[in-house]
This record gives structure tokens, C-alpha cells and sequence, in this order.
């Protein structure tokens, strides 16, 4: 017995292949996790400005904030000699949303993370703190091995 391939047949194979495809794509579309940037970011965008002033006063400084491996995790310097009141260093990470986290920043602005904080892979380190009555505002990038 032989199965005849009509133009009826051939169509019927054509849309149920298309439908197992969709329908294997949906499958693997909600699958996928979907992390925002910021959960309140219309809030931010309004303090956006803000922000800028702190990168022009940064900017001024003439040093850039340096992010060094140690033998116990990372240890962070801000390019100012004495943080005045509280800062806040946040290290974003733009895959997954479960490994950002924040640490206050006072005092001599170096700030020893330890290695046990950080999981493999890209970070966005934000630092935004006060010197002599003007905010300042500082972005580097950093590979945690």
C-alpha cells in the first residue's frame, strides 16, 4: 500500500508542520525571563537630571572610579578622599536581576566587596554620593571571574 501525495496532502503536511512549529515557539517564549532594568523607572527618569549634574561633577574631578580584584573580592575607590553623609554603590548585573544588590558607601570611599557577593559574570557599578555639598555620580563596568 502506497500513500498518494496530492497537492491535498502536501498542504495538510505544509500547515501542521507550520502549526508544531508555533506552537513550539510559544512554548519557548514564556519560558524566557523578562527582567526590567528598574521596577520603578518613570520615577527615576523624572530624577534623571539629577544624574547627570552628579557625571558633570564627576567628570571635574579629573579621576575616575577604579574597581581592583583583591585576594578576597573587589575592592572598590571612589575618585574622592571623604564621602560626606550616604552614598550607595549598586552593582547591576543586565541578565538577571536576582544578582543585584547595593552597599552603603561612607567614609574614606573604598569599599571592599567580598567575593562571596558576587556571582560570574558582567556588572554595572553605579556610585552615587555626596563631597563638599555636590552629588556625584560614577559608572564603570566590572567582570566578576
Amino acid at each position: 500500500m502506497t500513500i498518494k501525495w496530492n497537492w491535498g496532502t502536501k498542504i495538510f503536511l505544509v500547515y501542521t508542520g507550520f502549526v508544531v512549529f508555533m506552537l513550539g515557539m510559544v512554548y519557548l517564549c514564556t519560558r524566557q525571563n523578562y527582567d526590567l532594568v528598574s521596577t520603578d523607572y518613570y520615577a527615576q527618569e523624572l530624577k534623571y537630571q539629577q544624574v547627570i549634574d552628579g557625571k558633570n561633577n564627576a567628570n571635574q574631578l579629573g579621576k575616575a572610579m577604579t574597581i581592583a580584584a583583591t585576594a578576597n573580592g573587589v575592592a572598590v575607590q571612589l575618585p574622592v578622599a571623604a564621602v560626606e553623609g550616604e552614598g550607595e554603590l549598586h552593582f547591576y548585573r543586565p541578565d538577571n536581576a536576582s544578582y543585584d544588590f547595593k552597599v552603603p558607601v561612607k567614609g574614606d570611599g573604598l569599599i571592599n566587596i567580598p567575593s562571596s557577593q558576587l556571582k560570574t559574570g558582567r556588572y554595572t557599578v553605579k556610585a552615587t554620593y555626596q563631597y563638599e555639598g555636590k552629588p556625584y555620580y560614577n559608572e564603570a563596568t566590572y567582570y566578576a571571574p
